[in-house]
């Protein structure tokens, strides 16, 4: 017998500590080491980690210990992405305040020491002055230096840490030890002023950070606090944490849903247009599935809780979000990889500039070069410009029904040739009827029920469409025995008539059923779907279906095509049905007839011919084909499995949600390669700068306060220029 594979749990891992792409690295290579981890990721934006682990190998505590022992600390450890996305934000919050506090401290001793050109204070006046803004005002730093050290590695504290240290404490011996006719004086201003401009800098970066995570943030303010639980025949208002599975909860008008659930008494319109963007509001009634987060709008009713907490669709979007945010793509292992070496370079860098200031000019000189060089350095322009991008970014689609699942989407999403299309559900707007029933002798109503037995198992739309009529005219379906859904072909049940088969003409004909020549061209010359009818193989009849094309459907195709994509129609439909289809739209190339396994087959024609291929479907035969593709994109209405094979998931059910996911792809690569190419270029020309390189032909150096702004302004630049993404027009 095979060993069983480990049941892995996740965690969602808020932390304290963590400033830049070295720190990123350090955890996950640390993390990553454990027995037991099996997944682990970074998001330095919000400043957590998210794991996948064996609770049998590795637990809480050796995860958090870990954390603890690579210098940080774990604020939460948490399967819920509401509490640990709660903890997250107050630890942005708290760390924004604390350098906000520490910055306003370092400015008013700044401006306290620059007034010793009016008062000539004394040298011991300035240099308490100095050491108030350096201690206090960074301790913050100096505590990330201990911290790094003890992990046996260095970051963006340990460099800021050793700039403002080595400047203060050679003040320090300057005016402690002064020397007759002594060249160089304590630079206590300097030191201050550097302190300042750094923690400005990191403020607004926490700042920024902050509004980064609003989209997320959002969706769960909407989510509902307190629900009303029937029990024992009386109504009592308890925390939406306190529901279970199977309580029955009452819902008055204009009250939200607190959980997922299915009515059992009562009728409404509910408004879904959080989950599906759809501003008209959904009729609820017996047997209606309803959602935590929308709001009911008319009448009252009961439902039974089914999903709660974590199981909600609504945390489940927004724990996709937060993982997506966290996944990372190649370009951002590759920066991953350039960071981890930087801070050992920058302080290389640091300490021969110094050595060669030392030789030729004096100490002074040495000791500002030396500073400057530490400070102007930038680890964290590097590590943000990726991770900020994706994260406001993906809050940005989010926002906008768009659900990216990883980071490496973006990099496949730009160069996409083709795009296949479902019918329907996809294209058209999956809410089949049926338009007529041509039974084959045998009684309307007896052939309504048995294709209403035979569909009554069934998730896809035409299954919908039959129990809808059945309903209407109050036919009821006789239980089965057995059923079996046969993705692209149709369904087969056994009730106490026999075995019922549903499904279409390609099916049948493979099953050998007969189907009368004048039925047959009746199918044949019909645009719309047919669900044909047989009974322990003796053909009884057909259904004609009618759906509606989706009125975005055709601007949408020509857009692609403006824009050099290829749109191309597939279905398991009939030639004739699939062609009228690909007509309304403006469609060119069309495949009618073809099953889940086909469809993954034309997927991989178009890739074997080197064209990027995008496809977009909505139902389990779809699933094949969303995974072989380059991109999979799912519309929201399908299956839970469509929308597990994807890469984008389409929360709207809008098509036009098709062409704005890759506009939004394209932006957030866009943002990247700016911030990338601002990052590398600030850190290539200015740590020669404040090295001292260019002083010799031109007389340029930097002093040390102006590398710390311009620090300060790097890090900010990068996050400002990502912010972008929340209000660009796509």
């Amino acid at each position: 017998m095979a060993d069983k594979e480990p049941a892995l749990k996740k965690a969602v891992v808020p932390l304290e500590g963590v400033h830049c792409a070295s720190c990123v690295a350090r955890l996950e290579n640390g993390l990553g080491a454990l027995p037991g981890v099996a997944s682990v990721s970074v998001n330095l934006p919000s400043k957590t980690a998210f794991l996948s682990y064996d609770p049998a190998v590795a637990g809480q505590e050796a995860i958090t210990g870990k954390i603890e022992a690579l210098g940080y600390k774990a604020l939460a450890f948490s399967e819920s992405a509401a509490s640990a996305e709660n903890t997250a934000l107050a630890e942005l919050t708290r760390e924004k305040n604390m350098f906000l506090r520490r910055f306003l401290l370092a400015l008013f001793l700044s401006g306290f020491l620059l007034t010793d050109y009016f008062f000539s204070f004394s040298s011991y006046t300035m240099m308490a002055a100095a050491g108030a803004a350096w201690w206090f005002a960074g301790q913050h730093f100096h505590r990330g230096l201990v911290r790094a050290l003890r992990a046996r590695t260095a970051d963006m504290n340990t460099l800021v840490s050793l700039s403002t240290s080595v400047m203060f404490l050679y003040g320090v011996y300057l005016t402690v030890f002064p020397s007759d006719g002594m060249r160089y004086h304590a630079q206590w201003h300097e030191v201050a002023m550097l302190v300042t401009f750094i923690n400005l800098g990191r403020w607004l970066e926490a700042r920024s950070k902050s509004a980064a995570g609003e989209a997320v943030a959002r969706l769960f303010k909407i989510a509902p606090k307190f629900a009303r639980r029937l029990k024992d025949g009386r109504e009592e208002t308890v925390p939406v944490s306190e529901i279970v599975p199977g309580d029955l909860i009452a819902l008055r008008p204009g009250e939200q849903v607190p959980v997922d659930g299915r009515v059992t008494g009562g009728a409404s319109a509910v408004d879904e247009s959080l989950l599906t963007g759809e501003a008209v509001p959904v009729e609820k009634a017996l047997g209606a599935r309803v959602y935590a987060g929308t709001v009911n709008k008319t009448g009252a009713f009961e439902f039974r809780a089914e999903g709660v907490g974590e199981r909600t669709v609504l945390m489940r979007i927004v724990r996709a979000v937060e993982e997506s945010q966290a996944e990372k793509g190649a370009v951002q292992h590759l920066v991953d990889r350039i960071s981890a070496w930087f801070v050992p370079f920058v302080l290389l860098a640091a300490v021969t500039a110094g050595a060669l200031w030392l030789r030729y000019d004096g100490v002074e000189r040495a000791v500002n070069i030396f500073a400057a060089v530490l400070a102007v350095a930038c680890p964290c322009a590097m590590g943000l410009a990726v991770p900020m991008a994706v994260a406001v970014g993906f809050g940005r689609a989010a926002s906008a029904g768009i659900l990216i699942r990883n980071a490496d989407v973006l990099e496949r999403v730009s160069g996409v040739d083709v795009v296949i299309f479902d019918k329907t559900g996809t294209v058209t707007e999956g809410r089949l009827r049926l338009a007529a029933l041509r039974p084959w002798r045998l009684p309307e109503r007896g052939f309504l029920e048995l294709l209403a037995s035979a569909e009554e198992g069934s998730e896809h739309p035409f299954a919908e469409a039959v129990r809808q009529r059945a309903r209407a005219e109050g036919v009821a379906p006789a239980p089965a025995r057995f059923f079996e859904a046969v993705p692209g072909k149709g369904v087969r049940a056994g009730v106490a008539a026999g075995e019922v088969l549903a499904g279409s003409l390609k099916w049948f004909d493979e099953r050998a059923v007969a189907v009368p020549d004048e039925a047959r061209a009746e199918i044949a010359a019909s645009p719309d779907s047919m669900l044909l009818v047989a009974l322990d193989g003796v053909f009884k009849g057909y259904a004609r279906l009618a759906d509606a094309v989706r009125p975005e459907a055709a601007a949408l195709v020509k857009e692609l095509e403006a824009a050099g994509v290829e749109p191309v129609l597939a279905s398991g439909d009939r030639q004739a049905v699939v062609a009228a289809a690909a007509a309304a739209i403006g469609i060119k190339t069309f495949h009618a007839e073809v099953f889940p396994e086909e469809k993954r087959q034309l997927v991989m024609r178009y890739k074997a011919l080197g064209k990027r291929t995008a496809m977009v479907g909505d139902g389990f035969n779809d699933a094949p084909a969303l995974s072989e593709a380059d991109i999979g994109m799912a519309m929201r209405s399908g299956t839970d499995v469509a929308a597990q094979a994807s890469d984008i998931t389409l929360m709207h059910n809008d098509l036009r949600s098709v062409i704005t996911a890759v506009r939004i792809s394209k932006a957030i690569r866009r943002v990247i390669a700016q911030n990338l190419a601002w990052a590398f270029a600030y850190n290539i020309v200015l740590i020669p700068l404040a090295a001292g390189a260019f002083y010799p032909a031109w007389g340029i150096v930097i002093p040390p306060y102006f590398a710390g702004g311009a620090m300060a302004l790097s890090s900010v630049s990068v996050v400002m220029n990502s912010l972008r993404l929340r209000r660009a027009r796509i």
